[in-house]
């Protein structure tokens, strides 16, 4: 691989790592200390799966292209 590959690679991989981790440990997402925090943390969890998603069908794009 080149190195633009390489980086665009760890480019992809890496927001796909921290939304991976974030999805295992949710708490990051609910704020200390405020009582109505569960409706945020339910839209962000919804916009973290659908990233994750996103993430992974550009990977699976950029593989296959690769292989062309």
């Amino acid at each position: 691989m080149d190195n633009k590959t390489q980086l665009a690679f760890i480019l992809v991989l890496i927001p796909l790592a921290i939304s991976i981790f974030i999805c295992f440990k949710p708490e990051l997402l609910i704020s200390g200390g405020y009582d109505l925090a569960l409706d945020g943390y339910v839209v962000s969890r919804t916009m973290m799966i659908i990233f994750t998603l996103h993430l992974l069908v550009k990977l699976g794009e950029f593989i296959i292209n690769k292989k062309k």
